[in-house]
């Protein structure tokens, strides 16, 4: 899950590094605060495509490991603070 203190070097840095293993063809990121979840995609090409999710009834398809998550799954045991 993204937290604030290491959100930016997750999306920057650290996928900068991931994005150089060739094995490697979907990185999650998972919002802590609120439902979402970003799904970066690698193409054959080795471009990278996105697809956001905002809703616990979306499933998240990682078709190279044939694997289906469910948004619900991934907050299962999240609770959101309200008072925000």
């Amino acid at each position: 899950m993204l937290s604030k203190s290491t959100e930016d070097y997750d999306r920057g840095t650290k996928f900068e590094m991931y994005r150089r293993l060739s094995s490697l063809q979907d990185y999650l990121l998972v919002a802590q605060d609120k439902i979402h979840v970003e799904h970066f995609q690698k193409q054959p090409d080795r471009r990278w495509i996105l697809e956001e999710f905002d809703s616990p009834d979306r499933t998240i398809a990682l078709e190279t490991s044939n694997c289906v998550l469910r948004v619900a799954d991934i907050y299962a045991k999240v609770v959101f603070d309200e008072a925000k």
